[in-house]
């Protein structure tokens, strides 16, 4: 593990491209190094770590994970506390408790690609992909496919414009999984059944809120709000640009765009009720746990603690 100074020139040439919160005091990024433009080309990727609460010169540190496409991360919390860390290949890395390094790969199976991997209620991790594909991680190198249901007996949905692009849920047997042209579907512990829902869009992103409802976002610049058979689209003429991601904060459901920040209230979209941000490139990706939010786009990242903001960084 590589530490540095507060302008910490391992960022610089960097793109951010997610982040996640496992404590208010300990965040993490990760970031691909974009020298060929190719995005189906490999790249150098790199996951950064921060502690706010640590002095100036501790607060960072980052490690190397190789050449990928795609990286994702998030904190899980069963079977142990840790950090996963997913490339788009299915490679698995995990840091927390005295471990830091790569576990088994998500599955052998050659040609296999991952979109995202979520903590679900602050247990297991889980992975998922086009195609239709979810995996939770069980144990250290131990990754369990859940595909009962998935594939019915004379389903005749072309795959190709289907499958996982987000994972969420209330519990392990009350989890949604949404991607592809409006391909919605919920686990209930046993099996996958397929729900419909009011929209042929590409579904992108979806949050099960303390409110009870799950909430989607389309490719289009509409929210889909509900759960199991009851949904509804939420209007809105606030912005024309597309949400990019959506988190819980508190009791909070806060989303962002390129440019902005907004919140869902009682079924309506708001501009969110919070202190001006510090200016940003972009507001892009979200994270939210243990009272922190967390705002970051590629180069630049800030962080608000029910309070006030904090810059994180700026390259």
């Amino acid at each position: 593990m590589t530490k540095n100074t507060d302008t910490f020139q391992p960022l610089n040439s960097f793109e951010i491209s997610g982040c996640a919160v496992r404590r208010w005091n300990i965040i993490s990024f990760w970031g691909q190094e974009w020298t060929n433009p190719d995005p189906l080309e490999v790249r150098s990727s790199r996951i950064y770590f921060y502690y706010p609460d640590e002095p100036v010169e501790e607060r960072w540190a980052y490690r190397e994970i190789g050449q990928a496409r795609g990286v994702r991360g998030c904190a899980a919390f069963t079977p142990e506390e840790r950090w996963v860390f997913i490339a788009d290949d299915g490679a698995v890395y995990a840091v927390g408790g005295g471990v830091d390094g790569f576990e088994a790969s998500i599955t052998s199976r050659a040609h296999y690609f991952f979109s995202n991997v979520k903590c679900i209620q602050s247990g297991n991790a889980y992975a998922v992909g086009p195609r239709r594909k979810v995996y939770v991680r069980e144990s250290a190198d131990g990754w369990h496919q859940l595909e009962s249901g998935l594939f019915p007996q004379g389903d005749q949905t072309a795959l190709d414009s289907s499958g996982f692009s987000d994972v969420d849920g209330f519990d392990n047997d009350d989890i949604y999984a949404c991607g592809g042209s409006a391909d919605l579907w919920h686990y209930d512990g046993t099996a996958w059944k397929r729900v419909d829902v009011p929209t042929n869009s590409n579904l992108y992103r979806v949050c099960c809120a303390p409110d009870g409802l799950v909430y989607i976002l389309t490719s289009d610049r509409w929210v889909l709000a509900g759960r199991n058979a009851s949904w509804s689209v939420i209007d809105q003429d606030l912005t024309t640009a597309r949400f990019e991601s959506i988190v819980v904060f508190g009791n909070r459901v806060i989303l962002s765009t390129e440019s902005g920040l907004f919140e869902i209230v009682d079924g309506d979209l708001r501009l969110a009720s919070l202190p001006p941000k510090p200016p940003m490139r972009s507001n892009s990706f979200l994270a939210a746990r243990d009272g922190v939010l967390v705002v970051a786009g590629s180069r630049d990242a800030c962080s608000f603690d029910g309070q006030s903001w904090s810059v994180i960084f700026k390259s």
